[in-house]
């Protein structure tokens, strides 16, 4: 068999479209079929496999991939020229086959790609490879099967990858229609639905003393898990209204280790009490463990909040956000919102000092220089220092977050959709859709860690390249950038009698910021006046420096949170897959759809050239569609909420509806602002709750 090496590699996808498009003579020899699953569970190999098209070979060989652990693509396919020979053979590869560049050597570089990300290496050459071959017949084959790897495997849960995630399109789920209890019944219902589907799924519910719906807090059990890993950093925002009843949507956010937001829970509240808050938060302690409390809280300036803070989680440090005491603060600045060098000041003393020395300095020369010795305000936040002020929690790990930011992107996510008429179902449906979306970003985050290696300019450096190996792409990002500010730092040695070493480290050129860095080399210890270790989780440019001049080539294991680390979730996903295999198994689904495929494989093979068959068949499938539609349907319907839901009621009454803002009403007379006042106050006898002013601290 003559074959052209140079020239004659082709891209398969393209080759195979444009020259299999006839329909072949013959079909699959019935001797040679080989049922795919006795193949596989028999030596693990696809040997042997036969079928029409090399499209169905490559869909046998992803699920194969998916369930070992790996992505795969099309590599090329070589074409012969001599009489009777294969008229293809083509390839697929594992995706970490070959190199990057077509075999050029990679140029390292610390830019991004254009888009704002670093590039990362996947290809390692990987082996791992399924020959093909097409026969004279058309038909095509297996012929042979590499199943050795060079590189770790994808745990199962992520290896619905977008590079090769399978969407069912052909079975889509029906949209379930309000039943007649109201919204707040449907909501319920919605709940524990969840909550049969999902046993670890965890909801609350409150009720006022007319039996409507006042305050609801719910989470899933992977919310559970997630917030076991990464219960130390919690933000938690009230700001957010956007709904028909005006009720305060609050949604517990926390940082997982790809620095992405990532959902613990989420709640309806009536109003802003001390009492609600009391209630939500002893639902959230019960539903994750009480044993797990965050070190660090982020919410705004609510009072109510606060109190409530102080007396559930009375060893968490409070902190407000910065963001909101940075808009806060522009109605008070007055004339000084101009003033660049008081903003300048101001920003210093919010996120700009490293130790309270500074800090006191700061904020005493700023008040004395602009004379606000009499501000109420300025007053009142200096009181708050504490809550607000980065210099003094240098102590308290934060993640490194400077306000609830995270917070606020969580509710844009939802509220995209979201307007004043949303009811609570559609609500609770695109809170799902924005929770659904952020695993999915986690889960191709968790496969790029796994899959992929960063580049570096330094690619010789012991330290960063155990970096690259512990930490996950974000926080590795953010290890090499303290790298090279490192490597651009000045260290002097400072006298002591102690053994214990101490150097001054500093940028050139920048007076007064000179840190402390004390080193313990006979027990790998160390610490910095910048408290960056303690606050963030990983070592500052000032330790990196120390350790590169003591030739340190990995990071100490005290000093490498797991949080941060690319093994953060891998107990979670090993724990999960196999209950959920288990699960599959238990009910015959898994084995059940398996068998079904081939079965049903086999039968159209059969009818494909008789066309009475082939009606057959068709009739037989929209008899089948019609009775599983009916059955679906009927299992969408939901009963009626009992009546120990709400106290003296047989269904949930839902909230208060609020009035929105429609056009703009003309200027009123005196006389129609008079009825208004009145009928104001009349309103405000009635539902004082609505009409009370919220306590802030500032």
């Amino acid at each position: 068999m003559a074959l052209d090496n140079v020239g004659e590699i082709i891209n398969l996808e393209n080759e195979l479209e444009d020259d299999v498009q006839a329909e072949t003579h013959g079909g699959v020899d019935s001797n040679e079929t080989l049922h795919i699953n006795e193949v596989i569970e028999e030596s693990g190999s696809l040997v042997g496999v036969v079928a029409e098209k090399w499209e169905e070979l490559y869909e046998i060989y992803k699920r194969h991939s998916q369930e070992i652990g790996f992505s795969i693509r099309k590599s090329g396919v070589r074409r012969a020229d001599a009489p009777g020979a294969p008229e293809f053979e083509g390839y697929f590869v594992c995706s970490c086959e070959g190199q990057h560049g077509n075999g050029k050597k990679a140029k390292p570089s610390l830019a991004t790609n254009g888009q704002g990300k670093k590039n990362v290496m996947t290809r390692c050459f990987c082996k791992a490879n399924v020959r093909i071959q097409v026969n004279t017949k058309g038909v095509w084959k297996v012929l042979s099967h590499t199943l050795e790897h060079n590189h770790p495997l994808t745990p199962p849960p992520m290896a619905t990858s977008p590079s090769f995630r399978e969407e069912n399109y052909g079975c889509r789920r029906l949209k379930m229609k309000s039943i007649e209890g109201g919204d707040a019944s449907t909501l319920i219902n919605l709940l524990t639905s969840r909550q049969a589907e999902d046993p670890g799924f965890f909801f609350r519910v409150q009720f006022g003393e007319d039996g409507r719906l006042c305050n609801v807090f719910w989470r899933d059990s992977m919310m559970k898990e997630d917030y076991l890993l990464y219960h130390d950093v919690v933000i938690f925002d009230t700001t957010y209204r956007t709904n028909r009843y005006n009720l305060i949507c609050g949604a517990f956010v926390g940082i997982n280790n790809h620095w992405s937001n990532v959902m613990f829970g989420f709640a309806f509240l009536a109003n802003e009490r001390q009492e609600s808050f009391e209630w939500l938060f002893n639902a959230f302690n019960e539903s994750m463990g009480l044993d797990t409390v965050p070190v660090s809280i982020f919410t705004d300036q609510d009072l109510a909040m606060n109190n409530a803070i102080e007396k559930i989680y009375p060893t968490t440090r409070h902190r407000l956000c910065q963001w909101h005491i940075q808009q806060n603060a522009i109605s008070h600045f007055g004339l000084l919102k101009h003033d660049r060098t008081f903003q300048n000041a101001f920003n210093k003393c919010l996120n700009g000092c490293y130790n309270e020395n500074e800090f006191e300095e700061t904020w005493s020369k700023m008040i004395s220089d602009y004379g606000l010795q009499k501000n109420e305000w300025f007053q009142r936040l200096y009181g708050l220092k504490h809550k607000w002020s980065t210099a003094l929690n240098k102590y308290y790990f934060s993640a490194g977050i400077l306000s609830s930011q995270r917070s606020e992107s969580t509710n844009h996510a939802i509220g995209f959709q979201a307007t004043k008429t949303t009811s609570l179902t559609e609500f609770y449906h695109i809170y799902e859709g924005t929770v659904k979306r952020w695993r999915g970003e986690e889960e191709r985050k968790e496969f790029n860690c796994i899959r992929s290696t960063p580049t570096s300019a330094y690619p010789l450096v012991d330290l960063l390249q155990h970096a690259s190996q512990v930490y996950t792409l974000e926080l590795y990002s953010l290890f090499e950038k303290e790298f090279v500010v490192a490597m651009g730092t000045r260290a002097v040695i400072l006298p002591t009698e102690d053994p214990i070493l101490v150097y001054g480290v500093d940028p050139p050129g920048v007076s007064g910021s000179t840190h402390h860095v004390t080193f313990d080399c006979a027990n790998m210890m160390v610490d910095c006046s910048c408290r960056k270790i303690q606050e963030m989780g990983i070592p500052c440019f000032h330790i990196i420096r120390v350790f590169h001049m003591h030739s340190v080539f990995e990071i100490p294991t005290r000093y490498i949170l797991r949080r941060w680390t690319k093994f953060a979730k891998r107990e979670v996903w090993s724990r999960l897959l196999p209950n959920d295999m288990c699960r599959a198994v238990a009910n015959g689904s898994l084995n059940w759809r398996r068998s079904l495929m081939t079965k049903l494989y086999n039968l159209i093979t059969k009818c494909q050239n008789e066309p009475e068959a082939r009606t057959i068949v068709d009739k037989l499938y929209t008899t089948a569609n019609d009775e599983v539609q009916k059955l679906f349907k009927a299992k969408l319907i939901i009963e009626e909420p009992s009546s120990d839901l709400a106290p003296n009621s047989t269904t949930v009454l839902d909230p208060l509806r609020s009035v929105t803002k429609g056009r703009r009403k003309r200027k009123e007379s005196s006389i129609g602002k008079k009825k208004s006042a009145k009928k104001s106050q009349q309103n405000a006898a009635t539902h004082p709750q609505l009409y009370t002013p919220i306590p802030r601290l500032l």
